[in-house]
């Protein structure tokens, strides 16, 4: 064996593997570097649509058919039908090569790149880890260091001056990661090309050889990563393998969607020794992320289950540096969307999507932060840096872009104000103790956006009126008082301050409530914006009893997680507690009927089933909100059993507006399964839906559905569900422990926890009809399985006993 720098040992020699001839040409166009992977992929768009690359789809068809490898290279079509076809780009290179002069002998196979800057407490380790590889092959080992001030450099020339095969490149000015590492990858000599940063290590001394050995007798493969172990440095003893899982072998389009190559693990068949440039500028971030695509574009990708490397976290490290993933996104974001526009631009087609997608995440995410910060300038700088996606993504984020959209910060800010306003109604009746505590919870609301608030005082005689016309004179800008010559009643007072709401959103509190946080309306406006198909969304609520001085949450909304509410779970019980923790859209109250006020008995519960009705409703579980629950309230100071027979009567009139079978009453709900195209094929996978059971009835209380059930692919990779119901879409991963399965079909229990991953469960929420599409999808490709139709009935009164 060697060491990187010295003679092989004796009796070390490792046969060369036999290759196909299409592999051999691969190996040798590749090598080349003449063979334009771009150029051959935009000829030729069908490539686009197989898992091959551009250059083994030409050596495979291409060439056959008579395709350029490059825009100056041409060659008549195969008409052979006797195997003696030679693929003619090969064969003009292979003479090509033989005028030219032959590689320098002790040319290394591999270069190792390693970048540093103030890693004194951890480059020791590092070059250890690399000089220390056992090869039958020299390498190189580059390493950059960018003007550190720790004394790196000087351990750097230390090992320079003990090894002949490590480089020092000792930076007189500092470059930055993305130069730095740019210039040592235009340094290096070798056929492959490995990484490891000054403050990680690899733990393998045959690492290199077992990533070599694998790409050699692969040619068609341009990069293998493996396993690495990731350590925290301030959590000693805490780790965790990285990737968790991975597809034995993964694909482009894997690697498009997540990067799950630790830079330390990845062997790169270098794709830039020949006429193409290597272009790594400084906005390109992750970096590694980016070599990673360029090389998976032009060859296969393979993965090593082995763990051989040591990724540290620590508070030094480039990532690690930021505390939460926003604070990198503020830190690299604009640099974060130029890097998914690059690839966007680079990749289009079927990936374009997929990275515009991206872009645009990272602007809202950005974009918010802002609006909650009203850093205007900070939003209007990262609309002016972003023109190609910041219309597209404001509109996602609820915000209608002007027909001229500028970063200007007062433009800008005029513009938001028209969009964010928001309109909250104070009720009040005989409220002086608290109306107070309420306007001051409501008048401190933080974030962009205008605030108006419309009192309703319904004749009070205690004093209430004089405490709001105090408030209302401190901010008359912002408090609007409507005159009551004399008391409406609840639902009348409610519907006159709905008339004089303005803003595009209204909340309500209360005057005997009030609001928890300062930022609930930016939160419960933020559920609305996100999606425009939510009509109002309600906060876990806190419930205060003053009789006793206690507060408890509210005990059944905190059953649910945050998400949509469907309406047959509304109608099963006033789970919006109270007005106090109700947000809208403005329009959405307007559709409520004129009927609504007139009932003298309608409350929270009944508008919110109108809302429901039309549109969609969501809970936030957010304690933002207080319920002050009165002795004497109108609600809350009945017993529980008179509620009970309330509710119960209720959900008979609800009954009667909304119609039968929508949660009031017990209902059953049914279903019929039908496969998809025929049945699925055991060369793709076996499935079985365990539940619900093809054209049996069960009783249905809470709204949702279950689907259970497993998948088991013939290839043992890795499943997933796609479910298409009311026009969206969900991916499920089918990664539910059952060896009980995994034992029944391949005959033998399972051998690690992984392999048992085959089951899912999930819910859907059921509203008077329901149709659900299910596809398996197992590498990408994709297989139509099952339809399931869900219908319900009534369960009268006879049927329950």
């Amino acid at each position: 064996m060697q060491d990187g720098a010295g003679a092989s040992a004796p009796g070390s020699t490792t046969a060369p593997p036999a290759l196909e001839p299409w592999q051999d040409d691969f190996a040798t166009i590749y090598a080349s570097g003449l063979f334009d992977h771009i150029g051959y992929a935009t000829r030729y768009p069908d490539v686009g649509l197989t898992d091959l690359s551009p250059l083994e789809h030409y050596v495979k068809y291409g060439a056959r058919l008579g395709r350029r490898p490059r825009a100056d290279f041409t060659a008549p079509p195969d008409e052979t039908f006797d195997g003696s076809f030679v693929n003619p780009f090969a064969a003009w290179i292979r003479a090509r090569a033989e005028t030219q002069p032959a590689p320098a002998w002790n040319r290394p196979v591999v270069s190792v790149l390693c970048i540093s800057y103030n890693q004194a407490a951890f480059i020791r380790q590092t070059l250890e880890s690399i000089l220390g590889q056992a090869t039958d092959f020299p390498f190189e080992l580059l390493v950059g260091d960018d003007r550190s001030t720790d004394g790196t450099a000087e351990i750097i020339a230390e090992y320079a001056a003990r090894h002949p095969n490590l480089v020092a490149v000792l930076r007189s000015e500092n470059l930055g990661p993305n130069r730095n590492f740019a210039d040592l990858a235009a340094r290096a000599r070798g056929e492959f090309v490995a990484i490891c940063e000054g403050d990680d290590y690899w733990t393998d001394p045959r690492k290199l050889q077992r990533q070599v050995d694998f790409l050699r007798a692969r040619p068609e493969f341009t990069l293998c990563f493996h396993r690495v172990r990731v350590v925290y440095e301030d959590m000693p003893g805490v780790d965790e393998l990285y990737p968790k899982q991975c597809s034995p072998q993964p694909s482009l389009s894997d690697l498009v969607a997540h990067n799950f190559v630790q830079t330390n693990s990845v062997l790169y068949r270098w794709r830039y020794h020949g006429e193409e440039a290597f272009v790594f500028d400084e906005g390109i971030a992750p970096g590694d992320w980016y070599v990673h695509l360029m090389h998976a574009e032009v060859g296969r990708v393979g993965f090593l289950p082995e763990v051989m490397a040591v990724y540290r976290k620590h508070a030094a490290g480039m990532w690690a540096t930021y505390a939460t993933e926003l604070a990198r996104h503020k830190k690299l974001g604009n640099s974060e969307i130029a890097f998914f526009r690059k690839l966007r631009g680079h990749f289009g087609g079927r990936y374009a999507a997929g990275y515009e997608a991206a872009q645009k995440s990272i602007f809202r995410r950005l974009a918010e932060a802002y609006l909650d910060e009203e850093d205007v300038p900070s939003l209007g700088r990262l609309i002016d840096a972003n023109p190609d996606i910041a219309r597209t993504a404001l509109h996602d984020m609820g915000l209608d872009a002007p027909e001229v959209l500028t970063g200007d910060p007062d433009a800008l800010r005029a513009w938001l104000m028209e969009q964010l306003t928001v309109s909250v109604i104070v009720t009040a009746y005989n409220h002086a103790a608290d109306i107070g505590r309420c306007l001051d919870a409501v008048l401190g609301q933080r974030g962009l956006f205008r605030l108006q608030v419309v009192i309703g005082d319904d004749k009070s005689t205690d004093g209430t009126a004089e405490i709001v016309e105090r408030h209302r004179a401190r901010d008359p800008e912002r408090i609007a008082v409507r005159p009551r010559p004399h008391n409406l009643g609840m639902l009348r007072n409610m519907q006159d301050c709905l008339a004089a709401c303005t803003g595009r959103y209204v909340a309500f509190c209360e005057a005997d409530d009030y609001w928890l946080s300062d930022r609930k309306i930016a939160m419960q406006m933020r559920m609305l914006r996100n999606d425009r198909k939510l009509d109002m969304c309600f906060n876990w609520v806190l419930l205060h009893y003053p009789a006793t001085g206690s507060y408890v949450p509210h005990d059944e909304q905190g059953r649910y997680p945050t998400g949509t509410i469907s309406f047959p779970v509304l109608a099963n019980s006033p789970l919006t507690a109270n007005f106090s923790c109700c947000f809208y859209r403005a329009e959405a109250l307007r559709r409520v009927p004129e009927a609504y006020y007139a009932n003298a008995s309608a409350a929270d519960w009944l508008m919110n089933l109108y809302v429901a009705d039309k549109g969609r409703i969501a809970f936030l579980r957010e304690l933002l909100s207080v319920y002050t629950v009165q002795e004497k309230g109108q609600w809350s100071g009945l017993p529980e059993d008179i509620k009970n027979a309330r509710i119960a009567q209720y959900q008979k009139e609800f009954a009667a507006i909304f119609g039968e079978g929508r949660g009031f009453e017990k209902y059953e709900v049914g279903c019929t399964v039908a496969e998809l195209d025929g049945e699925l094929p055991d060369s793709f996978a076996r499935a079985n839906l365990e539940a619900p059971q093809d054209r049996v009835w069960a009783e249905i209380q809470d709204g949702q559905v279950v689907l259970a059930g497993w998948v088991v692919s013939a290839s043992r990779a890795k499943a997933t569900l796609i479910v298409e119901a009311d026009g969206e879409v969900q991916r499920i991963p089918a990664d539910v422990h059952r060896p009980d399965v995994i034992a029944a079909v391949l005959g033998d229990l399972p051998t690690t926890m992984e392999e048992a991953r085959c089951g899912f469960r999930f819910t859907l929420p059921y509203a008077l009809h329901l149709e659900v599409l299910l596809s398996i999808e197992v590498e990408h490709e994709v297989v139509p399985w099952l339809s399931v139709i869900f219908t319900h009935r009534v369960k009268r009164a006879a049927e329950r006993g």
